[in-house]
């Protein structure tokens, strides 16, 4: 038996606020199993946390869920890059970060004017950098197997990533890397960190576990922005929390139902779920140690979570058996990367 301090996730798509198409509990049933108190909820749920009306109607449900919800609003109008949401009225309300996850912010004099703003009110932002996000998405790393997918090249990710931490620099903005993929983003990030800049990054647990080597696309379950990439980046991802270049481990949690991802890579929707999988998986992989786990998903998130201005839930200790299982998900939403993986732990005395 050990036992942990409960895990905060800053990423986590909730999919509520919605039209009644998501089981909200869902999300708390599967953030338990997976040992979290706290979660950052991203704004792309299906009605989008752009203005105020529809955080009041999240919070409204999210007060319902025994879980501390973190609200996170849309860096634009509709996730589309066209027009900046009020930054000050969220700020007003105690929302100070902004992400369009799921999308980038591409243009660059919106983006511009968004490190500004957000620097004024000291606020942060969170960017998922992907280049062609509203243009032409694409479907895996290369290479890619047949001619209909889309090959997705590191300079998407690239490209966003280096444009934005110019900007940090010009304004001093918060800013916190979601999801990196690969070597070259951990070798920017690392030069702004010995530039002194406020930045932050993450790094999901599919690509720390897995690369394009060793995983199969007869179905869409390992179809996910940012793709699996190259063993040599999985491995540098690897060091580079070990090195502290990387700060969190967050879960990037998108349930999806099985009848949009068991189906052609092609038309499968991206995402994976992830809470309930993280820390047995990690822990069984022998990559790190339970204290340089513990720092990944409990104490660095903490910190990120508190130097913006939210209140974290109290720590709960979370005890863990000891015992060879394979890891079945245990909620609704089944599209794991991990589903009847062999692990070594289990998670104790589930109560919801």
């Amino acid at each position: 038996m050990i036992s942990t301090p409960s895990f905060i996730d800053l990423h986590t798509h909730t999919r509520y606020p919605d039209n009644d198409n998501f089981q909200y509990r869902e999300i708390e049933k599967a953030a338990k199993y997976g040992g979290y108190s706290d979660i950052l909820a991203m704004a792309n749920s299906e009605i989008i946390i752009d203005s105020i009306e529809n955080l009041s109607v999240a919070k409204e449900i999210d007060k319902k869920l025994n879980l501390k919800i973190h609200r996170v609003a849309a860096l634009s109008k509709n996730l589309n890059g066209n027009e900046l949401v009020n930054y000050k009225e969220f700020a007003d309300k105690g929302i100070r970060i902004f992400s369009d996850d799921g999308k980038s912010l591409i243009n660059d004099e919106l983006a511009d004017l968004a490190f500004k703003t957000l620097a004024k009110l000291d606020c942060g932002i969170f960017q998922h950098c992907e280049l062609n996000c509203h243009s032409n998405p694409g479907d895996i790393a290369p290479p890619k197997l047949n001619n209909e997918l889309i090959e997705i090249y590191e300079e998407e990710e690239l490209k966003i990533l280096e444009r934005d931490l110019k900007l940090v620099e010009k304004y001093k903005t918060r800013y916190h890397a979601q999801h990196i993929s690969t070597k070259k983003s951990l070798d920017m990030i690392s030069r702004a960190k010995k530039l002194g800049l406020p930045v932050t990054t993450e790094v999901s647990p599919h690509h720390l576990l897995l690369s394009n080597e060793n995983i199969t696309f007869t179905d869409g379950t390992y179809k996910m922005y940012p793709p699996i990439r190259s063993e040599s980046d999985r491995n540098a991802l690897v060091q580079g929390l070990k090195d502290g270049v990387i700060d969190v481990i967050a879960t990037d949690h998108a349930p999806h139902p099985k009848e949009s991802k068991n189906i052609n890579f092609k038309q499968a929707a991206r995402g994976v779920v992830g809470l309930e999988s993280t820390f047995p998986v990690l822990f069984s992989s022998g990559l790190f140690s339970l204290d340089e786990l513990i720092t990944f998903l409990h104490i660095n998130p903490k910190k990120i979570l508190k130097q913006l201005g939210y209140r974290v839930a109290k720590t709960n200790k979370i005890s863990w058996s000891i015992t060879e299982t394979s890891f079945t998900t245990k909620t609704s939403y089944k599209n794991s990367t991990f589903e009847n993986t062999k692990v070594l732990i289990r998670k104790e005395l589930f109560n919801v």
